[in-house]
């Protein structure tokens, strides 16, 4: 009868001693030390997973434990592991194997950040209620006013006359009604805007003081009125705190997760918009102006003076939430060649207009 070799632990001193192990009928052990013989029903044995050439543990009932080498004999004495044990000893004991499923590890986590979270973000993004994001807005925004932001200095008949140009141009918009703008003096950030979850749109003074015209005003709300269609800024926040989530739970360290709620607006005004909401915003802005009778050329030209004025090339700010307006001129020439398709149509409109 076959037996193996081990050694014995009784569980009372960290002394072992020779031992051997074999089944004289299926479902018992006999344990043959030097004291004698144990017969042990197999169901009161526990088998520690095989990791690799590591030795083998057999806990007995009552105390004590075997250790021993490998055999697949265990296998057929202890049956029962269970498929996942079985997959990971098969993969232990082929390295292309455990290389492939590394690397699709790999992959797998890389996809999930670059698409599985983008996509469940922009799912969910419209299923916040309006209540939260306004408080999401709110906390924010006085986080920004805190540190970064100080009251408008323009007169109040300049806000409102840009004010009712903002709601002209945004009038019949799906998520209109919550757009609204309000104004900031910011001379450490410098000529920007940005749109809040709740469709609160902040421009600050110095933006409109480097505009040349209202038209290169209303080109950068049309911008921001497109994150906000698209919930750019909401969606990107939600990314990251998942991110924080994931991350968590795969270095088993999930403590900081119920705080999520409370680091959202933090997470908002950290987070930079990805090239692709910049791109979607851009193009809807380009859109817009063009239905609304004004030319996207505005866009280019008030791009063009914010790259010449040196703030989108520094970063327009210490925050990512202010810097997310890459320079590009590639979103210039996007914006005059969206002007010039549209002059070319109004000539085409108005040369089959003169043929009739």
């Amino acid at each position: 009868m076959t037996e193996l070799p081990g050694t014995w632990y009784d569980g009372r001193s960290s002394r072992g001693q020779p031992a051997r192990l074999r089944s004289p009928a299926p479902g018992r052990l006999v344990l043959a030390i030097a004291e004698g013989e144990r017969e042990f029903d197999a169901g009161e044995v526990t088998l520690s997973p095989r990791l690799g050439q590591l030795a083998r543990e057999l806990r007995f009932v009552g105390g004590g434990h075997m250790e021993l080498e490998h055999s697949p004999l265990l296998d057929q004495w202890l049956p029962g592991r269970s498929r996942i044990e079985a997959a990971v000893d098969w993969l232990e004991r082929r390295r292309a194997a455990v290389l492939s499923a590394t690397a699709a590890l790999v992959v797998g986590v890389i996809a999930f950040f670059q698409l599985g979270l983008p996509w469940m973000a922009r799912e969910v993004a419209p299923l916040v209620p309006p209540p939260i994001e306004r408080t999401i807005s709110n906390q924010a925004l006085a986080l920004l006013d805190g540190h970064l932001l100080e009251p408008t200095r323009l007169p109040a008949p300049r806000r409102e006359s840009l004010q009712q140009s903002f709601f002209d141009m945004t009038r019949g918009l799906p998520r209109a009604d919550g757009l609204r703008l309000d104004f900031r003096h910011a001379p450490g950030i410098g000529p920007n805007a940005f749109v809040l979850p709740d469709g609160q749109v902040v421009m600050t003074d110095q933006l409109v003081t480097l505009a040349k015209d209202d038209e290169e005003l209303l080109a950068v709300l049309a911008h921001e009125a497109g994150h906000h269609e698209h919930r750019h800024g909401l969606r990107r926040a939600l990314e990251k705190s998942a991110m924080l989530v994931v991350v968590g739970f795969l270095f088993g360290d999930v403590s900081g997760t119920g705080a999520l709620s409370v680091s959202l607006p933090v997470l908002l005004v950290e987070s930079g918009y990805s090239r692709q909401h910049e791109r979607e915003a851009d193009e809807f802005a380009f859109r817009q102006l063009a239905a609304k009778g004004y030319s996207p050329d505005a866009f280019a030209r008030i791009m063009g003076r914010m790259s010449f004025d040196g703030k989108i090339d520094s970063g327009l700010g210490p925050i990512g939430y202010l810097s997310s307006h890459p320079p590009s001129a590639e979103r210039i020439e996007a914006a005059r060649a969206a002007a010039a398709s549209g002059s070319a149509a109004d000539e085409a409109v108005g040369s089959d207009q003169a043929g009739e």
